[in-house]
């Protein structure tokens, strides 16, 4: 099995999507929904079918954390779902274990542990423990797991606070 090759958009629309992540990461936490906005029209930017580009996994790993710290997990579930099912359905050998991940952190925002932990477990098999290198040891300690304390787990979970972590690396990241 091949691994799937990206393409680049025209400079001046990969330019304009990345200028939009920019000023979405700038907003947070200062004015979440214009941020939420700007991520949106970066998204809308991507032609169809969107997972062609390169482009594509940075902005939605971006829009996805973006509409969890607004509370809206629905729809990063939805995207997500889009995502993983383009990645399976596309009969290349998948390399990168970072949707699985993300569907994991948004199902365990959903206080849906159990889904969780099969994602992680397929990130796992995907990336091995290099997968979880920037991510919380909860993570891979669910991955590597055979059984869960949902509890537990959720408790666990809580005390990580995503949205700090998220805004910190945002601010890394500029």
């Amino acid at each position: 099995m091949n691994i799937r090759m990206y393409h680049d958009l025209e400079a001046q629309l990969e330019e304009e999507i990345w200028a939009l992540g920019e000023e979405a990461a700038l907003t947070l936490p200062i004015d979440s929904d214009m941020a939420e906005e700007k991520a949106q029209k970066a998204w809308d930017l991507i032609p169809e079918p969107k997972h062609k580009w390169g482009i594509t996994g940075v902005t939605l790993h971006q829009y996805v954390q973006i509409l969890n710290y607004n509370s809206h997990m629905q729809r990063s579930v939805e995207l997500l779902n889009e995502e993983i099912l383009d990645l399976e359905g596309s009969g290349y050998r998948i390399i990168h274990a970072e949707p699985y991940i993300q569907m994991a952190e948004t199902l365990l925002l959903q206080s849906k542990p159990g889904l969780a932990h099969k994602y992680l477990q397929k990130a796992y098999s995907i990336g091995s423990a290099r997968a979880f290198r920037d991510q919380p040891k909860l993570y891979l300690k669910m991955a590597k797991s055979k059984a869960l304390d949902e509890q537990d787990i959720l408790l666990q979970f809580a005390a990580l606070d995503v949205n700090a972590k998220l805004l910190s690396d945002l601010k890394d990241n500029q």
